[in-house]
């Protein structure tokens, strides 16, 4: 508890912005190495895009979780066992408020209280300007907004005729209404997968545009959770390893070309795969129809698209509705844009994902796009992120040193050790008593878009075993 006759001054603490999952993480690493910060939010609760009172929410009320509630919890303190195999996005919002509960995150949040500037002036002193027009000096910025900040639009879409309603996959709440309308949804991952198959159940016709193919598996697979699975599952085999895996998916639902969608253009366990137990069925029973790539749209919103499989040439389409399931550029709105710097390829340029190169004062949390449960990167970000900020406080280390090496190498220079399983800060603190589980509360109680580079995709497993090595610097 703070004291509040001598509060700690904004000067000494550390600002995390963002209270969904990977602030939360932050936050709690933050006060078990006793580094003093404050937590903001423009929503009114933690929670982040699980915030079902939160109107820029990708997240709707039946949107289906594609990771298990085994990737999907904070390893010292497990998801409830009342909860299923695969959480509602109501179930994920109270699991988010419990934990921040748990380790008194909230003494320390401000809700309704978006950051609008944070701009640094020099090694650790950054000027922020919040919401409601305070300006604080911090040591240090952890960025935790997340990547639906920014919605990239297809330059096309510009052209959109405003006879057609048009929305990006952020602002999609479900198909009630869509009787009778003909839906056109953009985008060749998840989310575009699981909004066809939503606004499927509902509109009159639906049209799925994909420029890249990609495999389909499910969400279990031999009754094993399919994130469980792949987990542990050797990749000694290699290439045979693949064909085997390949061989199972197409055999439990089948070929995605077969259906009628774009063949794959990566092998399937390299692919950035889409989770889904029922769009290929949607599909094969004409309720989906698959689309090629968006080539234009006129004056009358007439749609013209690539024809997909067998069929050469255009084809077009009049949409009542066009959803842009088109993904999220990367950076943030409140930071400036040459604080980061760029790799070649436009991605923002940060050791393993989540730390500026050349700063101690800056991280930015749960910038890359992963196949799988992304909680256990962010925790493992979060975990190196305190641990480096609780190092900078005391001036240096032999650690701190190392990790400053690693940092302005190549992330491929990180040692990236298979299987490693062993536990985060928090889950070796929570270890010494045992996981703690949850009882949920009853249910009662400016750069013009398409010239910014999209949020890129990591391979997880591979990201999460070079953080654990980082992270072992420390612990």
């Amino acid at each position: 508890m703070p004291d509040l006759h001598h509060p700690i001054p904004t000067r000494e603490k550390v600002l995390i912005i963002g209270a969904g999952p990977a602030g939360l993480a932050a936050a709690a690493a933050l006060k078990a190495l006793e580094v003093p910060f404050d937590l903001v939010d423009r929503a009114p609760h933690v929670g982040g895009i699980w915030d079902p009172e939160r109107e820029d929410s990708p997240v709707w009320p039946t949107m289906e979780m594609i990771s298990s509630r085994e990737h999907t919890q904070y390893e010292d303190m497990l998801q409830p066992v009342s909860f299923p195999e695969f959480l509602s996005p109501a179930q994920m919002a109270k699991y988010l408020r419990a934990y921040a509960s748990r380790h008194d995150l909230t003494e320390h949040f401000r809700p309704r209280t978006a950051v609008r500037s944070a701009r640094p002036f020099g090694e650790g002193v950054w000027q922020v300007e919040l919401s409601t027009g305070e300006i604080g000096i911090y040591r240090a910025v952890i960025s935790a907004h997340g990547i639906s900040e920014r919605p990239h639009r297809p330059e096309w879409a510009e052209d959109i005729p405003s006879s057609v309603q048009v929305m990006h996959a952020r602002e999609w709440t479900g198909a009630d209404g869509l009787e009778g309308k003909r839906v056109l949804v953009v985008g060749s991952g998840q989310s575009a997968a699981d909004i066809s198959v939503d606004a499927a159940r509902r509109a009159l016709e639906v049209r799925w545009s994909m420029r890249t193919g990609h495999w389909v598996v499910p969400r279990r697979i031999a009754g094993v959770p399919g994130d469980v699975a792949a987990s542990r599952e050797p990749t000694a085999l290699g290439g045979l390893n693949e064909k085997i895996a390949e061989t199972v998916i197409r055999r439990t639902v089948g070929d995605p070309a077969a259906a009628g969608l774009p063949a794959p253009q990566a092998g399937l366990l390299e692919d950035a795969v889409i989770v889904s137990d029922e769009v290929l069925d949607r599909v094969r029973e004409g309720r989906v129809t698959p689309a090629g790539e968006v080539t234009g749209i006129d004056a009358d919103g007439i749609v013209t698209h690539r024809a997909t499989g067998s069929h050469a040439g255009q084809q077009s389409f009049a949409p009542d509705l066009i959803v842009l399931a088109t993904g999220y550029e990367s950076g943030a709105g409140h930071l400036p844009h040459d604080v980061v710097p760029r790799t070649a390829s436009g991605d923002l340029d940060l050791f393993l994902g989540a730390f500026a190169r050349g700063r101690d004062d800056l991280v930015i949390l749960g910038q890359q796009r992963v196949s799988g449960g992304v909680l256990p990167i962010l925790v493992e970000q979060a975990d190196v992120a305190a641990y480096m900020l609780a190092a900078t406080r005391e001036g240096s280390s032999p650690a701190l040193e190392h990790f400053r090496r690693l940092r302005a190498g190549a992330d491929s220079a990180v040692p990236a050790k298979p299987g490693s399983r062993d536990g985060g800060l928090l889950g070796r603190l929570g270890g010494v008593f045992g996981a703690h589980r949850v009882t949920p509360r009853s249910a009662t109680s400016s750069e013009r878009p398409g010239h910014e580079q999209l949020v890129p995709v990591a391979d997880r497993d591979t990201l999460l075993a070079r953080l654990r090595s980082v992270r072992g610097l420390f612990a």
